[in-house]
């Protein structure tokens, strides 16, 4: 997978809207699956903002992204949703984050009387 990181802050951009974007940290950044798709929103960045007189710059970065899988191979969502399509699925930045909300997702679930697990798996 592949973000886009504003060099000026150290940030990564995130998709919000159609034209809204913000710039998080690499947990909440806006993954792209594909480099040429990245760097084609990077160029648009730094279109738009070049003309305003910023000097900011973005990069494309290879991160590697992490989804919670469930015995019947779909992704975890939310603590509504249990089950989507891997597009869909709550990504973790490291596979700590993701182990650490299998784990604590488990916990609570057991106590209700729910078994449920998941695996770790590498976008």
């Amino acid at each position: 997978m592949y973000v886009i990181k504003n060099t000026a802050n150290g940030r990564y951009y995130r998709k919000l809207g159609v034209e809204t974007h913000q710039y998080v940290g690499i947990e909440n950044a806006t993954p792209f699956s594909k480099w040429k798709k990245a760097k084609q929103k990077a160029d648009i960045l730094h279109a738009a903002i070049s003309p305003i007189g910023e000097q900011i710059n973005f990069e494309v970065k290879q991160h590697k992204f992490y989804v919670l899988k469930n015995k019947h191979d779909k992704g975890y969502m939310n603590q509504v949703s249990w089950d989507a399509p891997k597009k869909e699925a709550k990504i973790f930045a490291t596979e700590e984050d993701a182990k650490r909300e299998a784990i604590d997702l488990a916990t609570v679930m057991v106590r209700v009387g729910v078994e449920l697990s998941f695996k770790v798996e590498e976008l």
